[in-house]
């Protein structure tokens, strides 16, 4: 793993301590919060993007005396606009420790609200996407423990969507992608959790009966839209994640068995979602 991706990442946290009550980690670092510090398991290889996506409410509380926007260009971020909409999109870019770090800020889109961004706290705009209220609202709080390798003497509680949830969102999103390779990264990061994190897969199939009944349409759609990628051996779904796979994961497979092992890994994915749809 890059360590100066670790590095620029915990830092990041660091900067964003006394905000971390009302943020929940997504994108590409959940999986790697679950492997390293839900599990245990920090020699477990995962793929991200260097960008950190950060979910937050409509309505962000000021915390301390300054809000985020402020201690985050106070950091050395530089606040860089996405968009020409108003109000526009901006990522916060800066340079920790010799690494690039990108934050994006995402919130939900709630009802007939068409608005593509919100400013959630005075400076500070989240983009609005749909189905962002079930990371939001499903999450679990996770100790990184190991901080004190960056500088920092005492470990951070950080909330990350329940597993569950995470791949629930992911498995309505892709289809919503634009981006070929982003909707690959989204079936790769399912694949990576319900292979990589064994021990706690009976634990995520509990959680998805609760939210088939919180959330029963969107329940719906999530199994179809996976049901429609994994059919075959020869499905795009198939396909994509093979694409994503990196050099160090399943290194005894080939790439048809590789392909086979995606098959079957949500061919039972699916037998066990549909067990748990309640309309």
């Amino acid at each position: 793993m890059n360590d100066l991706l670790v590095s620029g990442f915990h830092k990041t946290l660091w900067i964003l301590k006394d905000y971390l009550p009302v943020i929940v980690i997504g994108g590409g670092w959940a999986p790697f919060i679950y492997h390293r510090y839900l599990l245990g398991n920090k020699g477990h290889e995962t793929i991200r993007t260097r960008d950190i996506d950060f979910m937050v409410p409509l309505n962000v509380p000021v915390i301390g005396n300054k809000t985020v926007d402020q201690v985050l260009v106070e950091a050395g971020f530089e606040a860089v606009f996405k968009s020409r909409d108003i109000p526009p999109i901006i990522h916060y870019e800066g340079n920790i420790d010799n690494m690039d770090v990108e934050i994006e800020f995402l919130a939900d889109q709630t009802g007939s609200n068409t608005d593509i961004v919100l400013e959630v706290q005075k400076g500070l705009h989240a983009e609005a996407l749909r189905f962002i209220s079930i990371v939001i609202d499903n999450v679990t709080e996770v100790t990184v423990d190991d901080s004190v390798s960056v500088g920092h003497p005492s470990p951070l509680i950080v909330k990350v969507p329940t597993p569950a949830a995470y791949i629930f969102h992911k498995g309505l999103v892709f289809r919503r992608r634009k981006d070929p390779e982003k909707k690959a990264k989204d079936l790769y990061y399912i694949f990576d959790i319900i292979t990589g994190c064994s021990q706690i897969v009976p634990a995520i199939m509990d959680d998805f009966t609760r939210l088939s009944r919180k959330y029963p349409a969107w329940f719906k759609t999530f199994i179809g839209n996976l049901s429609l990628y994994f059919e075959t051996i020869s499905s795009d779904g198939v396909l994509w994640v093979t694409e994503q796979r990196p050099s160090f994961a399943f290194e005894g497979l080939n790439m048809e068995q590789f392909k086979q092992f995606v098959l079957a890994t949500f061919s039972e994915l699916l037998t066990d979602l549909f067990k748990q749809q309640r309309f």
